[in-house]
């Protein structure tokens, strides 16, 4: 019988750890064990648990999940370049530990059609979205080959060097340490073993520029306007760019932030070196020639939540003139998203 979930924030008894549950390809990387939760969840034995957490926690899920078959098709595609650029033998068995997989959409669905040798440990606080992606692998026929950790992305208990591959596809700009999951990664990892995460880059930083000068040169346009809401958006997103750029870890707001981060080259080769990562590459998402157009729409419809938002003709050729001014390969030094592969 799976271990009785404590309404009290109390850790588990060793006598609830039942390694001879877990599937056979987890067993190098959980030598302890682990504590049962139900169907293909397990959590570590410290682990703890209270009603009201689980409510907040659960409460979130939905930044973490969301999306169909072209969601978990366009990063599937992502995940694939990255393990091209990498090397990696896509036949050879492996051990994936997926960080914050959400319902699994964006990963864990992905890595189980690229890896069909892979065993994979998703791991989150949300018993929800693993009961998900649980799900997602049982539709798949692949559910003998996934299990769930329920633990933060740098706290998932796995044996040292004992995994393969480590992943985290919306994971690093979202915690208030990103080095505290980079270091997990290089303990998890075995020797030769790669880490890819996708994160969003410093390269917002042009965006940000256009949207001030949109905004500084509506004045200028009395009689074609930004509409209320535009407006109020372009303001969101200045604020939101900035708040992430360089973000001051002490300001309470920063707690606050679902998203927390915009990356710089520069320090995230540097952390993951430091950390003991030996090989360190960057591959940009985008680089087309109306990228800043593009994502600017996208954004713009995100914020006002309304998928006919616009923006007027004079506010897209300052946006055109801000993709004549970066060429391509320009684009792929100032990254908006991209894919980080480290290895070990």
């Amino acid at each position: 019988m799976p271990a009785a979930l404590s309404v009290e924030n109390s850790p588990r008894v060793a006598a609830s750890v039942r390694p001879a549950q877990l599937p056979d390809w987890a067993l190098p990387a959980f030598p302890a064990g682990l504590v049962w939760e139900g169907g293909s969840v397990w959590s570590p034995p410290d682990f703890t648990w209270s009603m009201d957490a689980e409510a907040r926690v659960n409460l979130t899920a939905s930044t973490r999940s969301g999306g169909g078959a072209g969601v978990s098709r366009h990063f599937e595609g992502l995940l694939a370049a990255a393990l091209d650029a990498a090397g990696v033998n896509r036949a050879a068995p492996a051990l994936v530990l997926d960080l914050r997989s959400g319902d699994g959409v964006r990963s864990v669905g992905p890595w189980l059609n690229l890896l069909p040798q892979a065993g994979v440990v998703a791991s989150d606080l949300s018993t929800m979205l693993l009961a998900s992606v649980t799900s997602l692998a049982r539709e798949l026929m692949a559910e003998d080959r996934v299990m769930g950790v329920l633990a933060e992305a740098d706290r998932v208990p796995v044996a040292a060097g004992s995994v393969d591959l480590v992943s985290g596809v919306g994971c690093l700009h979202e915690m208030d340490d990103p080095d505290l999951v980079l270091a997990a990664a290089a303990r998890a990892l075995r020797p030769g073993g790669h880490a890819i995460f996708l994160a969003p880059f410093d390269g917002h930083g042009v965006l940000r520029l256009a949207y001030e000068r949109i905004c500084a040169e509506a004045p200028l346009w009395p009689d074609v306007p930004l509409s209320p809401d535009v407006a109020g958006a372009l303001r969101t997103l200045i604020d939101d760019l900035a708040k992430r750029t360089l973000p001051d870890r002490a300001d309470p707001v920063f707690a606050q932030l679902d998203q927390k981060w915009l990356f710089s080259r520069e320090s995230l080769e540097a952390g993951a070196r430091a950390l003991g990562f030996l090989d360190v590459a960057f591959v940009p998402h985008n680089d087309h020639e109306t990228l800043y157009r593009d994502v600017a729409g996208l954004q713009v419809r995100s914020v006002t939540g309304r998928d006919d938002a616009t923006l007027p003709r004079w506010a897209l050729d300052v946006l055109d003139s801000f993709d004549r001014a970066l060429r391509p390969p320009v684009k792929r030094l100032l990254m908006l998203e991209g894919t980080v592969i480290l290895r070990r």
